[in-house]
């Protein structure tokens, strides 16, 4: 029993050394507040928006991973640019805590009248730490079952561009940009990671519009994909399907109700990840507080 036990700490340690290079985590309602992931969306609306969203993975498996992300932004006309944060907490098991803190900026330049292009920058510190004395099977008495705390906090650097304009939007940005390789698994970041994506909304007639979307990921030496179709109607309420090949399929479901969004999304996993996640769920609440219009026009709270 006890040659089990220390077997089995001894993989949880390799487990929580492997996720110091983890992956930035993609969320299946980014696309309502996207500013974490690129900060050229920052200040894509005239008002002062709030964005909250909770994701809880693995429903049923003890001390799943959970994401919770708050993201504040608004367009000041008297500057022509966007101000924001964002802070990203991350549970990733019993011992394991990542924060993300940034500040971000985006500079718009109108092309015309409806097109316009943004180039954003956030910075921030980025703070990853493992801790295995939290775990229950840690044995003060038994040095080979004890590791010290270990905490890094780095700096870190997101960059990106937006076009938008006539109901489409695409978007390009690079995370992590002072770590260049995702094994170098201490320095307190994950590696660099790419962003790229398009989406267009268009009326199908008075009552429904639609929005496809297409987003790629390059992170860890590997390619991810998400395909998206949200349908909205009356402009006010939403439901969609997103499905990542390999990965899992999504349901989305929200509404606008006067300053306030909420939405609900159910990922399913598939393929190979199926034995490790079934269940993950994401709540959103987003609420967007009316300033004095300015110049710019503002872009539809549910763009």
């Amino acid at each position: 029993m006890e040659f089990k036990r220390k077997i089995f700490f001894a993989l949880l340690l390799f487990a929580g050394s492997v996720a110091y290079g983890q992956s930035d985590l993609f969320l299946t309602q980014q696309w309502f507040s996207r500013i974490n992931m690129n900060p050229a969306a920052t200040g894509n609306s005239n008002h002062v928006d709030v964005f909250l969203l909770s994701r809880q993975q693995w429903i049923g498996l003890a001390n799943a991973p959970r994401t919770n992300v708050l993201n504040a932004h608004s367009y000041f006309n008297n500057i022509q640019s966007g101000l924001g944060m964002s802070l990203i907490y991350d549970k990733l098991g019993v011992s394991h805590q990542t924060v993300n803190a940034m500040l971000s900026y985006a500079f718009y330049i109108d092309l015309t009248d409806e097109i316009y292009l943004s180039l954003g920058m956030s910075g921030g510190l980025y703070n990853n730490n493992w801790d295995p004395r939290k775990n229950t099977f840690s044995d003060e008495n038994d040095p080979q079952t004890l590791v010290e705390k270990s905490s890094h906090t780095a700096p870190d650097i997101h960059a990106g561009m937006e076009l938008n304009g006539y109901g489409f939007t695409l978007g390009a940005s690079i995370t992590h940009l002072l770590n260049a390789s995702p094994e170098n698994s201490f320095t307190g970041i994950p590696g660099r990671e790419m962003y790229a994506y398009a989406r267009f909304r268009t009326a199908i007639n008075q009552d429904i519009d639609i929005a496809p979307c297409v987003m790629f990921r390059n992170g860890n030496h590997s390619n991810f994909f998400d395909f998206n179709l949200t349908g909205y109607y009356q402009k006010k309420y939403w439901a969609g399907l997103s499905f990542r090949p390999q990965k899992s399929f999504s349901l989305m479901l929200g509404g606008e109700y006067g300053m306030f969004r909420v939405g609900y999304a159910y990922d399913r996993s598939v393929g190979a990840t199926l034995s490790l996640s079934a269940n993950t769920h994401e709540v959103m609440l987003s609420v967007r507080f009316k300033k004095p219009q300015q110049g710019r026009k503002t872009t539809r709270f549910l763009d």
